[in-house]
């Protein structure tokens, strides 16, 4: 295989994404008392009389956190990752859409978030101990703060004192010149809505950061609640409270998460484009042994082997995953997985591969009980109907009985549940790890590795599956009749796919893998009549770090890249005199129009945007009129930085 990268925009294959100024949750957090009054009056028989009823409920939405890893969709850049993240704004990404609109920052609701991300970097504070440090404190602890600046509050309904929440102090020195101003909260958080082909995905609220990270260093985020923290109007400000530079100022702190800008080869493209990928399928390295070497080509493992009788050997191990079509071919069904066991003579060692299938399948499908019953009754139910459809064709007088007139006999399909879990056999699913990867060397870590579906080797994982109830040689002879059997297996089908483990894989959550039937060259895009884009059959993490596809059919052509939704945010990156630019896109995602000088709140060093003079600058260059509106919406749209894509080319023919 051979790589090469482009970086996709508008263009990305899965369709467009909507960016949305704010969603507000349908009623405020808060408590409300309803009263319902019914008043009945007829005729001089029934009195006038009043009945109500009354009740009080809470909206409770988030306040304190901590956010627990459920509510949080991503975090760009990824938590305790190194790369070249220089010219990124961090920004956070809730599965709640309305998570930022859910409470005020001041009073009213003036439609802006209660949340905002506060990027400190080493190089802010004169020695260590000055830098936040998060800490953990009950909720009476926090009412009742006396060494740092916080507002007083009141609980709420649900809330109690012993409950824990997560705090930094800062001093206000360090604090107030990263603040947000009361017009950059309308501006750093939105909504995103995926469009499909097939339907709207699933819509996400993300809150974008104003600072740049520190370029040779560590830099830590913290989300930090700013509920009743400012002031009200257009020209509100964080309130100090009364603080000198010296004092603590205490936030809420709902999420945290760090990383590094140190080395640019841990990028997104670079962590792919250096992935090892050779060799391009999994196997252990060349031997120079020749007889072990036609083995190891072939992707076999030597593994120890305790045998029946109690001793111990070396045999060869090969997984579902490996180099090129198998031409093996086995008669189906077998009685026990030893009749699968093969012998080479050339090195005096077992093949214990579609053995150890065959045992796998039969022992995942008993583990699953209710499978394993209604598999067996199934079974007991299709042997019946097929002898009694044996016996009118061997005796035709039977068929004149009334009994036998009396009722048809069918062969019943496949139970739904018996149907996909074969199917979930066939890709491979629910196979613990080390059957599919014997050997650690098969799958380095950053690396990336091509394969076929030993089709055998599913066919008698399959088997084994099907063997549950298979005792006596009639059992088997009557499995081999039903013809539900052939349709739930999975025959000679061409499955190819990939296999990747690398920090891709657990730094960026929304990888999008595709494949096609055609060694592409090099270029930004597919042509339709150049290639057919492969089914995907399961795209799957196996572990933190691990991803496996599958795809109908043999693949030429892989490209890995993000979902659109799951773009960064940032600058285009500085030049020699460390200049940041800004390309800006038209509505359609297109246009060349640049901001060349960024505006900056202070010094240009410390990294921190002036938001509300960017939007100028937006307008300006967009040719929009000055009074004009200026969305949270239409800056993450300008802001949204196009993800790269990485293609790997089979160099096979």
């Amino acid at each position: 295989m051979v790589t090469s990268s482009r970086r996709l925009g508008r263009n990305a294959p899965q369709g467009k994404v909507e960016f949305i100024e704010y969603h507000q949750p349908f009623m405020e957090s808060g408590e409300y008392h309803l009263k319902v009054e019914q008043t009945i009056e007829a005729d001089e028989k029934i009195t006038k009389q009043t009945f109500s009823r009354e009740i009080t409920f809470v909206i409770s939405g988030e306040r304190f956190g901590p956010l627990s890893p459920t509510d949080i969709h991503a975090v760009f850049p990824p938590a305790d990752t190194i790369g070249e993240h220089s010219n990124v704004l961090p920004h956070i990404t809730f599965e709640s859409s309305t998570l930022p609109w859910q409470r005020f920052p001041g009073t009213i609701d003036e439609n802006l978030t209660w949340l905002i991300l506060l990027l400190f970097r080493e190089s802010d504070f004169a020695d260590e101990s000055e830098q936040p440090q998060l800490q953990s404190i009950t909720l009476e602890e926090l009412l009742k703060t006396s060494t740092a600046k916080f507002p007083r509050i009141s609980l709420e309904r649900g809330q109690h004192e012993q409950q824990l929440v997560n705090i930094i102090d800062v001093k206000k020195k360090y604090l107030e010149p990263l603040l947000p101003t009361k017009k950059d909260l309308a501006l750093l958080a939105h909504t995103r809505q995926p469009k499909y082909a097939n339907g709207n995905g699933e819509q996400l609220a993300t809150i974008l950061g104003d600072r740049l990270p520190e370029p040779s260093g560590m830099s830590k985020v913290y989300l930090v609640s700013v509920e009743g923290r400012y002031t009200d109007g257009d020209q509100g400000s964080f309130n100090f409270d009364g603080a000198g530079d010296e004092d603590l100022i205490r936030l809420v702190t709902l999420a945290s998460w760090s990383f590094g800008c140190i080395d640019p080869e841990q990028s997104f493209t670079e962590l792919l484009r250096n992935l090892n990928g050779e060799p391009s399928s999994p196997r252990l390295p060349i031997n120079n042994d020749l007889t072990a070497e036609k083995f190891l080509a072939q992707s076999y493992v030597p593994l120890p082997h305790a045998l029946r009788e109690g001793s111990k050997t070396v045999s060869w191990y090969r997984g579902p995953l490996i180099s090129g079509s198998q031409p093996d071919t086995f008669d189906l069904p077998v009685r026990a997985a030893d009749e699968l066991l093969r012998y080479d003579s050339d090195t005096g060692l077992f093949d214990t591969s579609y053995a150890a299938a065959w045992q796998l399948g039969r022992m995942l499908t008993l583990q699953n009980q209710h499978l394993a019953i209604d598999l067996f009754n199934w079974k007991r139910e299709n042997a019946q109907n097929l002898k009694q459809l044996e016996q009118q064709v061997i005796n035709p007088l039977l068929r004149n009985y009334s009994k036998f007139q009396a009722q048809e006999i069918t062969i019943p399909e496949a139970p739904e549940a018996i149907a996909q879990w074969f199917y979930s056999l066939e890709i491979l699913q629910g196979i613990p790890f080390n059957y599919l990867i014997p050997d650690e060397r098969l799958l380095p870590p950053e690396s990336i590795r091509f394969f076929w579906v030993d089709s055998v080797w599913v066919d008698c994982l399959q088997d084994g599956a099907f063997s549950v109830g298979r005792v006596t040689p009639v059992d088997a002879k009557d499995d081999q009749k039903m013809p539900a059997r052939k349709t739930l297996l999975s025959g000679d089908r061409t499955i190819t796919g990939c296999i990747l483990r690398s920090q891709v894989v657990s730094g960026w959550p929304d990888l999008l893998i595709e494949a096609y039937d055609t060694m592409i060259e090099d270029s930004e895009f597919v042509a339709p009549d150049e290639a057919k884009l492969l089914k995907g059959l399961r795209m799957e993490r196996l572990a933190p770090d691990v991803l496996i596809c599958l795809f109908k059919g043999e693949i030429k052509t892989v490209d890995i890249h993000q979902k659109p939704e799951g773009m960064h945010f940032g600058l285009d990156a500085g030049n020699e005199s460390g200049i940041f630019t800004k390309n800006l896109r038209d509505r359609n995602g297109g246009g060349d129009l640049k901001i060349g000088n960024i505006p900056w709140r202070g010094d240009q060093a410390k990294g921190i945007i002036n938001i509300s003079a960017m939007v100028e600058e937006m307008k300006k260059s967009l040719n929009q009129p000055p009074d004009d509106p200026f969305t949270s919406a239409q800056f993450g749209f300008q802001m949204i930085k196009g993800v790269q894509k990485v293609r790997f080319i089979s160099t096979n023919s």
